[in-house]
């Protein structure tokens, strides 16, 4: 089960006992988003499609109990999203229910009209905005912890869209909003608001799996970050290395290191003995009273002795 599908079913549990105003608000997402409106002999009408049954089974449950419609749900015949059912709910009574959600209307001339998003006046109150939130999420949102963290809306009408947006900020989120040719899509980055949204809709359980995730990465990234660095010194202390013992075997074969004053002969033959220690493990082996800066120093007087031998420029140790 994805993220997404754990985080709706907590959702759906956790919004049994919706206000009478929460009702046709959340009825009314699920239409706009889930929904396909029709018209018939008998005027209009609409169903509801996804392979989500368990969401079915809620609108089906809250149309019934809350508009008295009668509802039963089918599955598609050869119908697949993904591998899995596409179920539809259908019920009576439904021009009724698309008035009482405020998708349908009518105009100054006695004509229905379909409205793509709400009337303001159904959004009002704080718990209707956060049915209208949670709502549009079981519709058309969704959260990918894949690569990195992201949640969005796919919302199919750009004017649902824009209340979706202004909903969110009057939350004091920050949504982006991307075109498409069928619609928007409403989107989140970032671990923070993802996390912020999953606490004003109340999924407590997804919560802790997100924050989970996120101290999960975050040590494996540090431990990652770690491993990087510790290679990379190894890297330069081999290529350091490499170019000391280069240097040290060209004055050996030119004038012999016996030429060298005492102090370098001695860090030489440390180094020849130990071609693979760092400047910190050289400290530790040599016999002398030395420090890493002071040792550093001679191996850029042995570097500056075989670049003058080879006529060379001198090399950083």
């Amino acid at each position: 089960m994805t993220f997404t599908q754990t985080a709706k079913n907590e959702l759906l549990n956790n919004n049994k006992n919706l206000s009478p105003c929460c009702k046709t608000v959340f009825l009314g997402c699920l239409i706009r988003t889930i929904g396909n409106i029709e018209i018939n002999f008998n005027g209009f009408g609409f169903s509801l499609a996804s392979e989500n049954l368990n969401l079915l089974k809620f609108a089906a449950s809250l149309t019934e109990k809350t508009f008295g419609a009668s509802c039963r749900i089918v599955g598609e015949e050869g119908g697949r999203l993904k591998n899995r059912t596409l179920y539809r709910l259908l019920c009576d009574k439904s021009e009724s229910v698309l008035f009482e959600c405020g998708v349908l209307s009518v105009d100054s001339e006695g004509l229905r009209q379909i409205n793509p998003a709400f009337d303001q006046s159904m959004l009002v109150d704080e718990c209707c905005k956060k049915a209208f939130v949670v709502a549009m999420f079981l519709g058309c949102g969704s959260v990918t912890l894949k690569d990195g963290y992201h949640c969005e809306f796919d919302v199919n009408e750009s004017s649902l869209a824009a209340q979706l947006v202004s909903v969110l900020e009057g939350f004091m989120f920050s949504p982006k909003v991307s075109k498409r040719k069928y619609g928007s899509v409403v989107y989140f980055k970032g671990s923070d608001e993802i996390s912020d949204l999953l606490v004003l809709m109340g999924v407590n359980k997804a919560l802790f799996t997100l924050q989970d995730t996120i101290v999960e990465r975050s040590f494996r990234n540090r431990a990652n970050r770690q491993t990087n660095c510790i290679s990379a010194n190894i890297g330069k202390v081999v290529d350091a290395s490499e170019k000391q013992l280069a240097a040290i075997r060209l004055i050996e074969e030119k004038s012999g290191l016996n030429s060298l004053p005492e102090k370098l002969l001695k860090t030489a033959l440390l180094r020849k003995q130990n071609p693979s220690a760092s400047l910190d493990e050289l400290v530790a082996l040599s016999d002398e009273c030395v420090s890493k800066s002071g040792l550093n120093h001679r191996f850029r007087k042995i570097l500056e002795i075989a670049n003058d031998l080879k006529g060379g420029q001198n090399e950083d140790c």
